[in-house]
């Protein structure tokens, strides 16, 4: 019989599997919340089946799981966000509250992430920024 998981406990269970490959605690719980949301809507080829693909990605190097995101060029309605060649949700976190704040303040803003893995299900942060009344693209 399956077993069944809250979403609380399946990103508690990808956290630390990300955790144990390498991954900084808020790497892993950015990702993990990715994963989950991903495959709470049905995309599943940005679900839970990339926890393996991104705990093997940590181990061998091909992602730097001690990467922290750094704004590395900004102007009033602009950002340039570095992810540090690290999976790429810390990233995404970071330009999701850079535009919320940027577009508020200036009307409109543009994020840009550059040296980030694997960007997963970019419709995550476009939904909720629309939840807060911004327009948002992503691609």
């Amino acid at each position: 019989m399956p077993e069944t998981f809250s979403r609380s406990e399946l990103e508690t269970l990808v956290a630390q599997a990300l955790a144990a490959a390498g991954a900084h605690p808020e790497m892993a719980r950015l990702t993990a919340r990715a994963l989950v949301d991903g495959e709470a809507i049905g995309q599943a080829g940005h679900g839970l089946s990339r926890v393996a693909q991104y705990a093997a990605f940590l181990r061998n190097g091909r992602a730097d799981g001690a990467a922290r995101p750094a704004i590395i060029a900004e102007k009033p309605g602009a950002v340039l966000i570095d992810a540090g060649h690290g999976l790429a949700y810390p990233a995404l976190a970071l330009a999701e509250a850079e535009g919320e704040r940027r577009a508020r303040s200036q009307g409109v803003a543009f994020v840009g992430i550059t040296n980030s893995h694997h960007s997963g299900a970019m419709g995550l942060p476009v939904a909720r920024l629309a939840r807060q009344g911004l327009v948002a693209l992503a691609f």
